[in-house]
């Protein structure tokens, strides 16, 4: 309900984001919204960013990078800010299971300087830590 009410933008992280997650239909709806921007952060090892891509072809999407040292950055951030204001931190995954099964936890917070530091601290690290998919 939070990222269909969206109205400016919706960046998101998770871990594990997989096509049975409900989020896959609801950032399409949101990133087709007009004016909406949708930005997506995703583990490279563990998200299938061209299926991703192919599923949301108006959002950006980065994926994490590959240290100098040939290790691939994990990338555990699990957290969805609407409207650069309402924050929601969570343990869960974009899965069916965190979603349908696991015991998860999340806090929501309306508070618009803390959710733009989130997503001023994310885009900081594009070329770093980030990469486009």
């Amino acid at each position: 309900e939070l990222v269909q009410g969206a109205r400016q933008s919706v960046t998101c992280a998770t871990y594990n984001f997989e096509t049975s997650s409900q989020m896959w239909s609801v950032l399409k709806a949101a990133s087709e919204q007009p004016g909406v921007v949708v930005t997506v952060y995703v583990d490279a090892s563990m998200a299938d960013t061209d299926k991703l891509r192919a599923q949301l072809p108006q959002a950006t999407v980065y994926r994490s990078s590959v240290l100098p040292d040939g290790k691939q950055i994990v990338s555990h951030a699990k957290f969805i800010v609407i409207d650069h204001a309402l924050l929601l931190l969570t343990s869960a995954n974009f899965s069916f299971s965190a979603e349908q099964r696991n015991i998860e936890f999340g806090l929501v917070v309306h508070d618009p300087a803390l959710a733009e530091s989130v997503e001023t601290t994310m885009a900081s690290k594009h070329g770093s830590l980030y990469e486009l998919a």
